[in-house]
């Protein structure tokens, strides 16, 4: 364990080599200057997913694949592979988009212009390549819904898991032994080595409040408090662009061009038969032989169908683009919310600002892959379920996250708080030592909508997420405070003091008494923070669902030749960070595509238990019978 107390005060000139070029990659380019004429598949979009599905479509020799990514390449950059300078890809803006809300100043009081804020990655990898790595599935109950919904077993839990055993790389020897588990796919998944005193401090404080431990939230169950997973391999971010593109990119069969923006596909006689594009100065037609592929993402792949003429219809006639399918593409928007609480403590046992740059962790960094630039969060993950039905589903609805340091000024700023707010908070949250608490919305019941601002490609789309149009969400966001508020008044909190330092009232929710559930209620409507799970636009269903843009095989419904397959698809978001699934959608996309399936992997649940034990005593019996007559 690393006391925290350590704060080492020299700088290296290496360290601040990695601050000041932290955005630049050093890797040379070996990407297509202008794709050929035409591919058999076209793969739009180079993030999660997109990475993925060009990675296994092109693994057949016999097939040609061409993958668009609107980014640039992502080696290199320490920004991307060094998993604490993650936050540092938002300064990048070679790596990043911000998309942007529709205005709600009545609403999102404290959000700068009453809007809420996305980022979005635009390098190969994409979200994979900026995000914190942490590395969750979901719960059981959420791809049994999926099955229920789209009326296809395919996509039930048994089925699913075989794509996340098949994809991930497991490495610690208390997780990789679970039959919940696999060891060898690309993707590495790993606890942290280095842990801080404030990780336990935390832990204990669960566990004093009777919530039990639970060894690998990604197993049999999520619920209780874990030690956190994340896509790391040996101190390096494992992106699906590394574990999957990179090792592809000598394939002879497989084209990746880079700074290729995709305007429309191109859709005749109802047929997907390619996409225009433009790369620099020039515009031009790549045709797909077999299909294409829209993996650009829950905003990019609804804009671009819309753009090409499928979606809502007179939303398309509004703009004058000639209908091809009426859909309901930018419908069903969904995202996860958290709520920030900051926290002081009297010890030492936070995360130090400096520590990052110091002379010690980027020189044991740079020798070991060790040290606390491998850290990616604060080591600690607790789900819970708050309501009968989520206990009796095993599907928690709570999420609580920890950030080892308290949230600052320049902070707040970063993730669009008005500046009212940060004038107001930031004497309170100038504390020496503290964390943050943040209850997250795992199943949000609003759902907002994306729109066309006009027909050109570069325009951002109108977005309205609709945060807390519903009032179940409200109510579950302040259950989830009422949680952290009880997490502090622990033992284990109280050893080191810790105290919620919004103790007296917000301005704009001063006619609420202090603490009461309706102040909390005031301040969550006016602080809608996203954790940028954003999921549900283009929305997989049966092909008789009025709601449905895509079928349970990927297809848009009245289109030959065009799948989608990215967290757009998901007819209700995961209960989760989105990374893994969203990975695991690639990776069944790209068997849909070949036209197979794994095989369901049947795990009996603690209910089920006894069969395959009277199964196997049977076979002894019979056995022996067998031996003894022989």
């Amino acid at each position: 364990m690393l006391p925290c107390s350590w704060i080492p005060g020299m700088v290296s000139a290496l360290s601040l080599v990695i601050v000041i070029h932290v955005c630049r990659s050093v890797v040379g380019k070996d990407f297509v200057i202008q794709p050929r004429g035409s591919y058999d598949y076209i793969v739009v979009g180079g993030g999660t997913a997109g990475s993925v599905i060009a990675s296994r479509l092109s693994e057949d020799s016999d097939v040609t694949v061409l993958l668009l990514e609107q980014g640039g390449d992502d080696r290199g950059i320490p920004a991307i592979t060094v998993p604490a300078l993650f936050q540092q890809t938002w300064t990048c803006p070679n790596l990043m988009r911000f998309y942007f809300s529709v205005p709600k100043p009545d609403a999102y009081k404290h959000m700068q212009g009453g809007q809420a804020q996305w980022p979005r990655g635009t390098v190969l990898g994409g979200c994979s390549s900026i995000n914190n790595m942490a590395y969750l599935r979901g719960a059981r109950e959420d791809y049994e819904r999926w099955a229920r919904h789209t009326g296809d077993a395919g996509w039930d839990y048994q089925h699913v898991l075989s794509y996340f055993k098949k994809m991930e790389k497991v490495t610690n020897p208390e997780l990789k032994s679970s039959v919940y588990r696999g060891t060898d796919g690309p993707v590495s998944v790993t606890r942290a080595s280095t842990v801080y005193e404030l990780t336990d401090t935390i832990l204990d404080a669960f566990l004093e409040l009777g919530y039990k431990y639970n060894e690998d939230f990604n197993g049999e169950t999520m619920e209780g408090v874990s030690r956190s997973q994340s896509n790391t391999d040996r101190g390096v971010r494992s992106s699906t662009a590394r574990a999957y593109l990179h090792p592809a990119l000598g394939r002879p069969n497989l084209d990746v061009a880079i700074n290729a923006t995709v305007q429309k596909i191109i859709i005749e006689d109802k047929r997907a038969v390619g996409v225009q594009l433009s790369k620099g100065a020039q515009s031009m037609i790549v045709s797909a032989n077999r299909e294409v592929i829209l993996s650009a993402g829950t905003f990019g792949s609804a804009q671009l169908l819309m753009l090409s003429g499928i979606g809502p219809k007179e939303h398309l006639k509004e703009l004058n683009i000639s209908l091809v399918a009426d859909l309901p593409v930018g419908e069903n928007l969904q995202d996860h919310l958290i709520f920030d609480l900051a926290v002081s403590i009297n010890a030492s046992t936070d995360l130090p600002n400096d520590v990052l740059t110091s002379y010690w962790a980027v020189t044991e960094y740079n020798e070991l892959k060790k040290g606390p630039l491998t850290l990616t969060d604060s080591g600690v993950a607790f789900h819970t379920s708050t309501t009968d039905e989520a206990r009796r589903l095993d599907w928690p609805d709570v999420k609580i996250l920890f950030a080892l340091t308290p949230p600052t000024a320049a902070n707040m700023l970063v993730h669009h708080y008005s500046p009212d707010l940060v004038d107001e908070l930031s004497p309170r949250y100038n504390v020496t030592h503290g964390f943050a608490l943040w209850p997250l919305l795992t199943r949000p019941e609003s759902r907002g909508t994306l729109r066309l601002r006009s027909k050109d490609p570069r325009d951002d789309p109108i977005i309205d997420p609709n945060y807390y149009a519903r009032q179940e969400d409200v109510d579950l966001m302040v259950r989830g405070v009422d949680i952290c508020r009880k997490v502090l008044k622990t033992k284990a909190m109280a050893a080191v003091d810790a105290k919620l330092v919004d103790t007296v009232h917000l301005n704009i929710c001063a006619e609420h008494e202090f603490d009461s559930k309706e102040f909390w209620a005031c301040a969550i409507r006016a602080r809608p923070r996203t954790l940028h799970h954003v999921a549900g636009t283009c929305k997989m269903g049966s092909p008789n669902d009025p709601t449905a843009v895509v079928d349970p095989q990927l297809r848009v419904l009245g289109v030959e030749g065009l799948r989608v397959a990215d967290a757009s698809i998901m007819p209700f978001v995961a209960s989760a960070n989105i990374h893994a699934p969203t990975i695991m959608i690639g990776e069944k996309a790209a068997d849909l595509i070949k036209g197979k399936q794994l095989p369901q992997t049947v795990i009996y649940s603690n209910a089920q238990s006894t069969r395959p034990l009277i199964d196997t005593i049977v076979v002894i019996i019979l056995c022996s019978i067998k031996l003894e007559v022989f």
